[in-house]
């Protein structure tokens, strides 16, 4: 099993929360702010960011490529958007943008994630993780994406993009 991994980074985005979350919460540009996800599609009926709709994420790192169901948990415009991956039907990540409104200038958004301790990785994927060099690699590279998806957010914010929905 292995133990819980937390992680977040913060910045400032000089735009409106709720025009900030909008751009977050329409998953199907994800793939435009990530440079891991490729993309996402809402899984039927949902159709867009309401907390307990479902959606599934491809996702690729260097030579990897994988997909994961998840699901909207919490669903807060202007405030929070979370959701949770699943790895063999268990909860894996919990994925959380967080919103805080700093007067006319904007918002502080922070991007987090946290892996679950019951999370059920292969059991090859737990071992390459157990060597430190790999993990401290795949932990910089997931830390590193969170910064250049929200340098992105900032930039399609800044410049005022709207959202598609």
């Amino acid at each position: 099993m292995a133990r819980p991994h937390h992680e977040s980074v913060h910045l400032h985005i000089k735009a409106a929360p709720q025009a900030i979350w909008s751009l977050i919460a329409d998953i199907t540009r994800m793939g435009e702010w990530s440079p891991i996800c490729r993309c996402c599609a809402w899984l039927a009926p949902a159709t867009g960011p309401v907390a307990g709709a479902r959606f599934v994420g491809h996702n690729r790192m260097g030579a990897l490529r994988w997909s994961r169901e998840c699901e909207v948990l919490v669903s807060e415009p202007g405030a929070e958007f979370a959701f949770r991956s699943f790895v063999g039907g268990r909860p894996s990540t919990l994925w959380r943008y967080l919103l805080v409104p700093d007067g006319a200038a904007g918002a502080r958004v922070t991007e987090e994630y946290t892996v679950s301790s019951d999370s059920s990785s292969p059991r090859w994927v737990t071992a390459l993780e157990s060597i430190p060099a790999i993990r401290g690699r795949n932990r910089a590279a997931m830390r590193n994406g969170m910064i250049e998806t929200l340098q992105r957010i900032k930039t399609a914010a800044e410049a005022g993009t709207p959202a598609r929905r």
